[in-house]
C-alpha cells in the first residue's frame, strides 16, 4: 500500500508540486452556490405529477434536470405558493440560511426558481420518509410483540442522536439556531435501517449572537424548551428538543404530555419528567443520564451539543464507521492543492451537487476521520486518521491541508473534503460538467464573464480587499481563457476540467 501511495504521488504534475512548495496566494471563496435562477423551472427540470407531499405552503414533487437524462440525479422540488408567504423577509432568511449549510446530516438546497405565482426550491431528495414515521413504526412493532412502551434499541437511538447532535453542533458553531427540532423535521436519506438522517425545515431558524437572548416564542409544544415559553432563550433551546427526541426514540412517547396544548406546555414549564416502569427498566443508566443532561431546566447548566457528543452513552452505543481509508489519500489531497483556482471552485460546486450514492466511499472516509462527529475536519483529525490507517503523509502536510480549506474557515468542511478527493470518473461526465458550467453562466449566454466569476467566488474575508479578489479573478481567467477574449466558453471550461491531450469536447446541451 505504501508503494502504491508513492507511485500515485509521483504522478502529481509539476504545476501541483510548484504550487504546494510555494504555498502562495491561496484561493478563498464562498461555498454558497445556491442562486435564484431566471426563467421557468419547466425549462430546466422535468417534474413528476405525482406528489411526494402536500401542505398549507404548497407541494413537494420529484424532478430531474433535463440535461442529466431520464431519472438521473433526482431532486425534491418544493413548490411554494407566493401568495401564502406571510413574511417575505422571513422566507428569504430561511432560504439564505439553508443555502449556506454544508453538513452530511443537513438536507442540501441546490437551486431556486421563481415565477409570478410560485417559488421553487430544488433540494436533495430523501426517500426514507420522516423520522417521526419510523418511530411510530418501531413502537407499533414492539407493541404487537408485547413490548409496549418501547421504540428503538439503545444502539439505534444512539446512532440517530449522534447524527442529530452533530448537526446541532455544526449549526451552533455557525451561530444558527433551528428552533423547531422534532422528529417531523428529520428525513431519512433512504429506506434502509442504517439510513442517515437529514435535518429539514429551516422556517424558524435564526442567526443568533452569543450572550444575547432571543425572545420570539417559536417551536412545537412537545419539544419546546421552557425558556422559549418565557421569551428569553439561547441556542440551547435546540439541545432541550434533542433531549425530548432521545426520550421518544427509546420509549415511543414524549416526556411531557397532556390532552391539550396548554396542558403540555404547563408540563414543559415545570420540567418534571420520569422514566416509568416497566418501560424504562432495561434502559441503561447512561442513556437516562444523557436525557437528563439535555432536559436540564437551567440553560446555563444544560450542556452544549459539543459536550453531549462526548457523552459516554454515545461512545459505548453508537456504531463506529467501518471500512478503511484509501492508501493514496495523501497523494490525492496533495494533488488537489495544485489544480487551477477555477477548477477548485468547479470541483467544490460539483461536490455539492453529486448525490450521496455517487460519493458513498468518500463520505465514509470523511466519517472515519471526523472523530468528534461535528461534520467538519480539523487538521489534527486528518493527520491522526491518516496515521492510524497508515496512510503515507505528504511531505508538506500542513501546506497541503491548509490548501483544502478553500473558504478560510480554519477547518475542512464536508464539501471541501469531497471536492479534494473526487476521482475523474466521478466528475468527468458531460451532464455533471454542463450543470456546473450552467451554474457559473448565470445569464445563460454560453460564456462565463468576469462578473459571473466575481459573483461565484466573492464574499469571503480577503486581506487584500477587493483588489485581492480582482487579482484572483484575473488569474482564473488567464488559467482558462485560452483565446484571450475575456470570457470562458464551454469548450474552454471543459478543457480545464479535462486537460487530456486530444480529449474531445462534447457539444453544449
Amino acid at each position: 500500500m505504501a508503494a502504491e501511495a508513492k507511485t500515485a504521488e509521483a504522478k502529481i504534475s509539476t504545476e501541483a508540486k510548484k504550487s504546494v512548495s510555494e504555498g502562495t496566494n491561496p484561493l478563498h471563496f464562498k461555498h454558497v452556490f445556491t442562486t435564484e435562477n431566471p426563467g421557468s423551472i419547466e425549462e430546466h427540470y422535468k417534474i413528476e405529477k405525482k406528489l411526494l407531499g402536500e401542505g398549507s405552503y404548497g407541494t413537494v414533487s420529484k424532478g430531474y434536470r433535463k440535461t442529466d437524462g431520464e431519472k438521473k440525479n433526482e431532486r425534491a422540488i418544493k413548490a411554494i405558493d407566493i401568495s401564502k408567504i406571510t413574511d417575505a423577509k422571513r422566507f428569504e432568511e430561511e432560504v439564505a440560511i439553508q443555502g449556506r449549510l454544508d453538513h452530511p446530516n443537513i438536507v442540501k438546497l441546490y437551486e431556486v426558481f421563481k415565477d409570478a405565482r410560485k417559488m421553487y426550491l430544488v433540494m436533495e431528495l430523501c426517500t426514507g420518509g420522516l423520522l417521526f414515521d419510523r418511530i411510530v413504526s418501531e413502537a407499533e412493532k414492539n407493541a404487537d410483540s408485547g413490548n409496549e412502551g418501547q421504540a428503538f434499541g439503545e444502539r439505534g437511538a444512539a446512532n440517530y442522536m449522534q447524527q442529530i447532535l452533530g448537526a446541532m453542533r455544526y449549526l451552533h458553531s455557525l451561530h444558527f439556531v433551528h428552533r423547531d427540532i422534532k422528529p417531523e423535521n428529520f428525513l431519512l436519506q433512504n429506506s434502509t435501517q442504517e439510513s442517515p438522517l437529514k435535518v429539514i425545515d429551516f422556517g424558524l431558524a435564526k442567526q443568533f449572537t452569543t450572550g444575547v437572548n432571543m425572545k420570539t416564542k417559536a417551536g412545537t409544544p412537545y419539544y419546546v424548551a421552557p425558556q422559549v415559553l418565557a421569551g428569553a432563550y439561547d441556542e440551547k433551546c435546540d439541545i432541550w428538543s434533542c433531549g425530548v427526541i432521545a426520550y421518544i426514540l427509546l420509549c415511543g412517547y414524549p416526556p411531557f404530555f397532556g390532552d391539550r396544548d396548554e396542558d403540555i406546555l404547563k408540563a414543559v414549564k415545570k420540567g418534571d419528567f420520569d422514566f416509568p416502569s416497566p418501560d424504562w427498566d432495561n434502559i441503561t443508566p447512561a442513556a437516562k443520564d444523557l436525557i437528563k443532561l439535555m432536559l436540564t431546566v437551567d440553560p446555563t447548566k444544560r450542556p452544549s451539543a459539543a459536550t453531549m457528543l462526548d457523552h459516554k452513552w454515545l461512545e459505548a452505543q453508537a456504531d463506529k464507521p467501518s471500512g478503511t481509508i484509501n492508501p493514496n489519500l495523501g497523494a490525492e489531497l496533495r494533488k488537489f492543492t495544485g489544480v487551477s483556482k477555477l477548477k477548485k471552485v468547479a470541483l467544490t460546486l460539483i461536490a455539492q451537487q453529486l448525490n450521496e450514492e455517487t460519493i458513498a466511499e468518500l463520505k465514509n472516509t470523511f466519517n472515519i476521520l471526523d472523530k468528534n462527529k461535528d461534520g467538519t475536519l480539523t487538521m489534527r483529525e486528518i493527520e491522526e486518521g491518516m496515521n492510524t490507517y497508515k496512510v503515507t503523509l505528504p511531505r508538506d502536510l500542513q501546506t497541503t491541508l491548509k490548501a483544502l480549506d478553500t473558504d478560510g474557515s480554519g477547518s475542512v468542511d464536508y464539501t471541501e473534503f469531497i471536492a479534494a478527493t473526487l476521482s475523474t470518473q466521478q466528475y468527468l461526465k458531460k451532464e455533471v460538467l454542463w450543470s456546473a458550467f450552467r451554474t457559473f453562466d448565470k445569464d445563460g449566454d454560453g460564456k462565463i464573464s468576469k462578473g459571473e466569476l466575481r459573483s461565484m467566488v466573492g464574499g469571503t474575508d480577503d486581506k487584500e480587499g477587493s483588489s485581492g479578489l480582482e487579482k484572483q479573478i484575473e488569474q482564473m481567467m488567464k488559467e482558462c481563457d485560452l483565446d484571450g477574449d475575456g470570457e470562458i466558453s464551454w469548450a474552454e471550461f471543459y478543457k480545464m476540467m479535462d486537460p487530456t491531450e486530444g480529449a474531445a469536447v462534447p457539444k453544449m446541451v
